[in-house]
């Protein structure tokens, strides 16, 4: 597993280079789960719209905000993204938590990740390649703040890892 941080800018460069390695032979579908509803889980739909809406070349996002991959449909939407790019790799991104020292990092891991763990959710790991950011510290209030420094992390994080992905997507 690969951990950087956001206040590291050459930083992005070694996520860039982790993706490109692991993503070599196959094409990259990206799964961005979470919702605006809950202001740390929105960090998914942010990295997805900003996907959407700046990316050259292009390639299959899914998760926006608006139309958000929750626990709710995770599996419909995993499932049918599987079914639509079996051969492709799909690139799950997701909000986390973590110790106070961790937020602001930022996870690559392979073999996917289990979404909802912050929540006590009881979801089965989805992916071939996760990409997890970590805006909050465990405990549950924190996750659920709603302040305009939370609104900054989350929205740096969002930009850190769009960031990479464009910069990956322009070297596919």
């Amino acid at each position: 597993m690969l951990e950087v941080s956001i206040y590291n800018s050459s930083d992005v460069k070694k996520i860039v280079n982790e993706l490109l390695l692991r993503l070599r032979s196959a094409k990259a579908v990206y799964m961005c789960i979470g919702t605006e509803k809950v202001f740390s889980d929105s960090l998914g739909p942010r990295v997805g719209t900003l996907l959407n809406e700046k990316m050259l070349n292009p390639a299959f996002v899914y998760g926006m905000c608006e139309q958000n991959i929750t626990a709710e449909n995770l599996l419909y939407c995993y499932n049918f993204i599987r079914a639509l790019h079996p051969k492709s790799k799909i690139v799950v991104i997701d909000a986390a938590v973590g110790s106070a020292e961790q937020i602001g990092k930022i996870q690559v891991c392979e073999g996917g990740i289990s979404p909802g763990a912050a929540t006590n959710k009881n979801l089965p790991a989805v992916g071939d390649l996760g990409i997890v950011g970590i805006v909050a510290e465990r405990g549950m209030t924190d996750f659920y703040t709603l302040n305009s420094e939370k609104d900054r992390l989350v929205s740096r994080v969002a930009q850190f890892i769009a960031d990479a992905i464009l910069q990956v997507e322009q070297n596919a």
